[in-house]
């Protein structure tokens, strides 16, 4: 499965990237800091999930789930607050 992690924080990023590593099949395509950013790396490497913060600054993790899945083909969504 090919994930995609966003967190504002980077320990949180870090403690995901290495719950992820010891999995099998997973395989982490990018991580984002920023809503925005989230939004362009699913459009660019379309993961199959994205592990995702509620509150970040800026833009939430709610307003990122609802323009994913306004996706064609959208990731699901997995809350890691």
């Amino acid at each position: 499965m090919k994930l995609l992690i966003v967190d504002d924080e980077a320990p949180a990023r870090e403690r995901l990237r290495a719950l992820v590593q010891e999995l099998d099949d997973c395989e982490v395509l990018g991580e984002a800091d920023t809503g925005e950013r989230a939004l362009a790396l699913c459009s660019q490497l379309h993961p199959d999930a994205v592990l995702l913060d509620m509150r970040m600054p800026g833009m939430s993790g709610l307003q990122v789930a609802r323009h994913i899945t306004a996706m064609e083909h959208p990731p699901a969504v997995i809350f890691t607050t």
